[in-house]
């Protein structure tokens, strides 16, 4: 099974911030944004950057790696992913 880390660039409201999420399988940056936020309509503010439901905050993939499992391991025992 392969690991992608995805960061993601939020931005909520005037509030910007990073998040992360790890998942199993590659997918495109609205199937990742889709499924981090659950998203259910696409509404692409500028390439790659999407609205949420209530088109009052954004967010797009800032970047996407595949990570061992040993990665995954220590980013858990950190606590940056769950």
């Amino acid at each position: 099974m392969k690991n992608y880390l995805v960061k993601f660039e939020c931005q909520i409201g005037e509030y910007q911030h990073i998040d992360y999420k790890l998942f199993n399988k590659k997918k495109s940056e609205w199937g990742y944004c889709k499924e981090f936020w659950g998203i259910s309509k696409k509404d692409e503010l500028k390439e790659n950057c999407f609205c949420d439901d209530w088109m009052q905050n954004a967010i797009k993939v800032y970047s996407e790696t595949e990570i061992t499992d040993k990665q995954v391991k220590t980013l858990k025992e950190l606590g940056v992913i769950y």
